[in-house]
């Protein structure tokens, strides 16, 4: 009978080479809707689904770096409704990444895991571009912005407006998800909505603004509450309120976004 260790060695393989699969029919993917031979909608919901797979799968067998290139992957292509030769290329440096960790068979170190994710392609538009378009990949190293929110809307909005002024962007749907990409990303700056499922936002930006790490990072929070609610008392100076009612937010968002420099 296998021991523990026995099992886990054969569940890592079996999922390093079932992640392998994954990448090549992602880059066949990319291949066949850059090339015209596949519809895009579908095959940009089969490169969704697989990034997906692959997000969920990947911490569990060690590999947390090919999680997050994975995760970083599903941002690239949230509202993608089509590839051509320079996003298919943007593509391919995601899968490269996660095929050459994957193969490797170990995570590399806290510092590299970080260089690595600056280096990936980020989206970019209109002003950021040079109003050269959507697609145009924003130099490596570029200031990068963590939203934490469970509404897509919220997510795309604040993706938009950031990506318009040439900022990299990152997403987490919870506190847990944020504390996490925090660790791993070190992101410039963070927003969060005030609402998050489980942990408030409110509860994350004072913990947050408590980590050594973020120490002096600007910090914004998305809330409907007015900066002088009772909920919001004794914030850090570091965190500007976001009003998220009508016209204010674009402002508020204009001032947070002035405190990055």
């Amino acid at each position: 009978m296998d021991n523990a260790d026995d099992i886990i060695a054969r569940l890592k393989q079996d999922f390093i080479e079932d992640t392998i699969e994954r990448v090549d029919r992602i880059e066949t993917t990319i291949d066949r809707v850059a090339g015209h031979m596949d519809e895009a909608s579908a095959g940009i919901a089969e490169l969704r689904r697989e990034a997906h797979t692959v997000k969920g799968l990947a911490g569990s067998f060690g590999f947390p770096l090919v999680g997050a290139i994975a995760h970083r992957l599903e941002d690239y292509i949230a509202d993608m409704t089509e590839i051509d030769d320079l996003q298919a290329a943007s593509l391919v440096d995601f899968t490269t990444w996660i095929r050459e960790i994957i193969e490797s068979g170990t995570n590399p170190a806290p510092e590299e895991e970080i260089r690595i994710l600056r280096s990936l392609p980020s989206r970019t538009t209109g002003r950021a571009a040079g109003n050269a378009g959507e697609g145009v990949v924003a130099p490596a190293g570029h200031q990068e912005i963590l939203i934490v929110t469970a509404t897509a809307v919220q997510a795309h909005f604040l993706q938009r407006e950031l990506r318009e002024r040439g900022y990299r962007t990152i997403t987490a749907r919870t506190a847990v998800e944020a504390f996490q990409t925090v660790v791993q990303s070190r992101p410039d700056a963070i927003i969060s909505a005030a609402v998050l499922d489980g942990l408030s936002g409110i509860e994350l930006i004072r913990a947050l603004a408590a980590m050594k790490t973020l120490e002096g990072k600007p910090l914004g929070l998305l809330t409907s509450f007015e900066a002088n609610h009772p909920d919001l008392e004794g914030l850090p100076a570091n965190v500007t309120i976001i009003t998220n009612r009508g016209k204010q937010i674009a402002e508020h968002l204009a001032k947070f976004i002035e405190t990055l420099g």
